[in-house]
């Protein structure tokens, strides 16, 4: 584990002096002084800035593409294990993804497991229960006949894949994360090390019918680019799904410095609703949706107050009963998609 006083080194380090979202130079100092205190092993202090045009927030100076792979020695995709998918869960919280599982079963033939009963019938019921389900299944619905064709970029430990092609997808994933590949290859998933530029760049263009983004793009210098590469790579009519973080979210505002989703130096682009939105259409992306995603205040609420209170993250994800502060601002949410937890969007080419 690295010692996080120390320092980047200087030449892994690049300056952004303009915003990468919508290029503008005027910004607002929002926090100075941030390390790595969700997972303790990136060395750095760094500092993160608003744009004012487009309210989006970024490093600067950040990680240099060469040297960011300091800050994913220890990432949970290395193991399934340390997933949040694979983390021990709270009785209330495992009962809940039972339920889940038993909905998934019945209402795409899948064969998930544990499943607890009843799951098929209340979980459509609950509103933050079913948003919560469609979230995780990442709004998709099975293919037509024959099967369709399924990229998932920057994977994790692949649990979304497994269920695509239990779907009936042609599921495939790509991470520039070669540890994280090594993982999902052990578990016979179609993965390869390659980034969305490189795919871009090969003349067979228009190759796929869903593309899956799930808490990525946050991660990637060039965001913008990303998005363009993305819409060449779909079929006409295909469609993106994608989410990150809402750095205009209640969360946001009330953990501060302490907020989950700030995770510095690995987040290097936290985008407002508005400038995700309007990047999507810049790139040519039509039909654009907003997705509800159930029950994240609960989970980003406790981590955060965790990391407040310099605790242990993974033993307040397992906490039995939420705050009533999360609880709130979960129906706040509901109401409110500006302000929700994650950004949640699909859209069309």
């Amino acid at each position: 584990m690295m010692n996080q006083r120390q320092d980047w080194p200087t030449d892994g380090l690049e300056s952004v002096p303009a915003c990468p979202v919508c290029g503008s130079t005027s910004r607002a100092l929002l926090y100075e002084e941030l390390t790595d205190i969700v997972f303790g092993t990136a060395p750095g202090r760094w500092t993160l800035y608003r744009c004012i045009q487009c309210e989006a927030a970024y490093l600067d100076p950040r990680p240099t593409p060469s040297s960011i792979g300091l800050a994913y020695a220890h990432y949970y995709t290395h193991t399934t294990e340390d997933s949040p998918e694979g983390r021990p869960k709270s009785p209330l919280v495992r009962l809940l993804h039972g339920w889940v599982n038993d909905h998934f079963n019945a209402r795409y033939g899948l064969t998930r497991t544990p499943a607890s009963w009843g799951g098929r019938w209340l979980i459509p019921l609950v509103p933050f229960f079913f948003a919560k389900s469609r979230a995780k299944m990442r709004h998709l619905t099975p293919p037509l006949p024959g099967g369709g064709r399924l990229l998932d970029v920057g994977f994790g430990n692949g649990s979304f894949l497994k269920i695509a092609s239990e779907m009936g997808w042609r599921a495939e994933g790509i991470d520039f994360d070669a540890k994280a590949v090594e993982v999902a290859r052990a578990r016979d998933l179609n993965v390869s090390c390659t980034s969305v530029s490189e795919l871009a760049a090969r003349p067979c263009n228009e190759s796929y019918d869903v593309i899956t983004l799930s808490h990525v793009i946050e991660h990637v210098h060039d965001p913008i680019a990303l998005l363009h590469d993305l819409y060449r790579l779909l079929k006409p009519g295909g469609r993106l799904w994608l989410e990150t973080p809402n750095i205009n979210s209640l969360g946001a505002v009330r953990f501060k410095k302490y907020w989950r989703g700030l995770e510095v130096p690995r987040h290097l682009v936290l985008f407002s609703p508005s400038s995700l939105q309007t990047s999507l259409m810049n790139a040519g992306f039509k039909q654009i949706e907003q997705h509800w995603h159930g029950m994240a205040a609960l989970s980003m609420y406790s981590e955060s107050g965790a990391l407040a209170h310099r605790q242990d993250t993974q033993e307040a994800s397992r906490q039995i009963i939420p705050s009533i502060a999360a609880i709130i601002d979960e129906v706040r949410e509901m109401m409110q998609p500006s302000r929700r937890e994650f950004l949640t969007f699909s859209a069309r080419k």
